[in-house]
């Protein structure tokens, strides 16, 4: 590895001083990049000639014009427009001239701070579901493990920051899409407040969800990238901007959830610790509304990327990867009164949620793991609601969330501490982060992947394991999903069948969580 610096804020100092320079930085970058990405499928396209370019620039600048970002060579996920090329959003039927010859303007703002985009980063497609082996883009592999998942959706993102191939990177997220690979790579990543970022030039998923957010090494280096983000517009930071007397909350009992790890657990434990060493008081909140937001996640997401995308995925059903097609013709069966019943209860349980931490025995942030394991295999696929998602509910609520490395498990994968707080908080999220990578090191443990070896290709989901059967009842809303499939124009084959009908129960389990 050729990258200097340890963290974005280093390199940041560096460069605006004059002591590095940010053509050495980006022809580092992509000579990092020649070597692992073949391994870590870590960008779907890199743009070496304009990259170079534009770091040679920033070094005629004079000090007295140099940016917040100047020459810091930077990835952008690959929903998100730039002028060097298309955004792919991994799918080979997205529409190749959608923003071209344009930034998204969160990329541009990035650009205006004086940062260098040195590529368009992996995902999954339309930021949803898994990599689909039959079509050809790069396979995101964790830098910790190749055989391991990187997290969705933000994948490239997660596993380039890991290994070092740059130190800051724009992502999105809709249901943990900036957290999970901060998660699982061992990285920190922030879910930004709903409408704080603008999300033009981003093709949407969920557009009453979709965020973006800074991912980079330390909280710091997020809050350097979030500053240039927000601009004029940047929101004043609130008044607990330090961590003695910050109060957390922490829900308890469910860390008690079936799958959150021994390890998991422990290592959170132990950032509680650190945190009250800190001076921070750490006290149990209760989080009843957590059900019920998941619910209203997979349920919103789901209906809003049907109604995104479903009239693309009827007219090219085999042009979309089996994954992301399951999930989405999934949404296109839920009955509106269903996405109706799921925003009264988003309304309710956010209001009441922002109630109880404003009230008698309030707390200023809640604390739980990111994940509640590390990441899992490739070959272990998950089934639609197997895994605890607790990413999911601050999407929501709109709230802002910090992922940050807290412990390794003994075969040192990374765990992961998530913060959530109010609306608008992220600086008290980034402040506590500070403190709390002050203390420990975990966030500054870099993958070393091994650049010769071969992961197994993956598990083609048309040979691989069948789905559990489906004993339909009746009344359940969907006894006849090929029918109902066919109703919208859509004919799946078995297999996609099987797996729609399945995620399609799920969702309606779900339903049973919501009010209204």
């Amino acid at each position: 590895m050729q990258q200097p610096f340890a963290t974005l804020t280093d390199a940041a100092a560096a460069l605006r001083s004059g002591a590095a320079g940010s053509a050495e930085l980006v022809a580092a970058a992509l000579a990092d990049a020649e070597v692992l990405d073949p391994l870590l499928g870590v960008y779907v396209t890199r743009f070496p000639e304009q990259a170079l370019a534009a770091a040679r620039a920033a070094d005629s600048l004079p000090a007295a014009e140099r940016g917040p970002l100047h020459g810091l060579p930077l990835a952008v996920k690959d929903n998100l427009a730039t002028v060097e090329g298309p955004a792919t959003v991994q799918s080979p039927a997205h529409d190749p001239h959608w923003w071209r010859g344009l930034d998204a303007p969160a990329v541009a703002r990035l650009r205006g701070a004086g940062a260098v985009v040195l590529g368009k980063t992996t995902m999954t497609e339309y930021a949803m579901g898994r990599p689909d082996p039959s079509h050809s883009f790069p396979v995101p592999r964790n830098p910790w493990d190749p055989e391991r998942w990187t997290g969705g959706s933000s994948t490239g993102n997660g596993a380039g920051i890991a290994s070092g191939l740059f130190l800051g990177a724009l992502g999105s997220d809709t249901s943990g899409s900036v957290r999970l690979p901060a998660a699982l790579c061992g990285t920190t990543g922030l879910k930004t407040t709903f409408g704080l970022l603008p999300v033009d030039g981003c093709v949407p998923l969920s557009p009453s969800q979709d965020v973006l957010g800074p991912m980079a090494v330390t909280a710091r280096d997020c809050g350097l990238l979030l500053d240039a983000l927000t601009g004029p517009r940047r929101p004043a930071p609130t008044a607990d901007t330090a961590v003695p007397g910050l109060r957390i909350g922490v829900p308890y009992g469910l860390l008690d959830a079936p799958g959150i790890t021994a390890a998991c657990r422990d290592a959170f434990h132990e950032a509680l610790r650190t945190l009250r060493e800190l001076g921070a008081e750490v006290r149990e909140f209760q989080l009843p509304e957590f059900g019920g937001l998941l619910a209203v996640n997979a349920v919103t997401m789901l209906a809003e990327a049907f109604a995104v995308h479903g009239e693309r995925l009827v007219a090219d059903w085999d042009g979309h990867g089996r994954s992301f097609r399951r999930l989405a013709a999934a949404g296109g069966l839920l009955p509106a009164h269903l996405y109706l019943r799921a925003q009264d209860t988003r309304e309710r349980l956010t209001a009441a949620l922002l109630e109880r931490m404003d009230g008698p025995g309030g707390v200023d942030l809640i604390a739980t793991p990111t994940w509640p394991a590390p990441a899992r295999r490739y070959a272990q696929e998950a089934a639609p609601g197997e895994e605890l998602n607790l990413t999911a509910v601050w999407n929501p609520t709109g709230f802002p969330a910090l992922a940050l490395p807290m412990g390794a498990d003994p075969a040192g994968l990374p765990l992961s501490l998530q913060l959530a707080g109010r609306p608008r908080s992220e600086y008290t999220l980034i402040a506590a982060g500070e403190a709390y990578q002050s203390a420990t090191t975990w966030h500054l443990r870099r993958a070393a992947p091994d650049p010769r070896r071969r992961p197994a290709p993956l598990q083609d989901p048309e040979t691989g394991p069948a789905p559990a059967p489906y004993a339909a009842s009746p009344g359940d809303g969907a006894t006849d999903t090929g029918a109902l499939l066919a109703a919208l124009g859509i004919t799946p084959g078995p297999a996609d069948l099987a797996v729609v009908r399945a995620v399609a129960q799920s969702l309606l389990t779900a339903g049973r969580q919501l009010t209204g």
